[in-house]
């Protein structure tokens, strides 16, 4: 089974961390979370008060293995944030593989679209001498625009990219979709570098 926690950003008490469920699968759709914070103790004679996740609110979440023997060590946040009623999801299933030309982007449409999807922006992260590891303080440029959910970044573009080494080598994209109202939140994902290997697939790591 697997502890998920979630954290809100824009708290004023940003260290505290929600339990939101323990699962036996995988995945899970996430819309709640726990009321009190997971250091204090809950009473198990009371009902457990579950809030609702706020529209166009930044959240990161953790994920936690547990078997007979405890709960494991959690993994490393990864943010993301809520769309706003009427705007669009981020799309979702990012796909990178490197072609000659360059790489190839592939993704599904936002789960809750709210509307017709009009066009996506693919947006990456470039070489900044004052930026830092800090992902909110990088530089992003748009190296597509259409209405297509696909799309090749040329190799002189990603000659200029900003290669992420807060935990292994890595390229980082944001992919938006936009609908009648405007475009929603971003997925952020983080394109590994492996030099290592010679295979033209490399793993995705996905931030939000």
């Amino acid at each position: 089974a697997y502890l998920l926690q979630i954290q809100r950003l824009d708290n004023s008490d940003v260290n505290e961390w929600y339990d939101v469920a323990v699962v036996k699968g995988n995945s899970l759709v996430v819309s709640h979370h726990h009321s009190k914070p997971s250091s204090e103790e809950v009473d198990e004679n009371k009902p457990i008060e579950r809030l609702e996740l706020s529209p166009g609110t930044t959240y990161r979440f953790r994920i936690a293995a547990i078997n007979a023997c405890g709960r494991g060590e959690f993994s490393e946040p990864a943010a993301f944030k809520t769309c706003v009623p009427g705007f669009p999801g981020a799309p979702s299933s990012i796909r990178i593989s490197k072609g000659n030309d360059g790489a190839h982007l592939a993704w599904d449409p936002p789960a809750n679209s709210n509307g017709n999807i009009s066009e996506y922006s693919v947006y990456l992260a470039i070489k900044n001498s004052q930026s830092t590891e800090s992902p909110s303080s990088l530089a992003f440029v748009l190296v597509y625009r259409g209405d297509s959910p696909s799309c090749t970044v040329k190799t002189t573009s990603l000659q200029n990219a900003h290669v992420d080494q807060t935990n292994k080598p890595a390229i980082i994209f944001r992919i938006a979709a936009k609908n009648e109202k405007g475009y929603g939140p971003a997925t952020q994902v983080r394109w590994l570098q492996d030099t290592k290997t010679s295979s033209n697939k490399r793993p995705v790591d996905k931030m939000s």
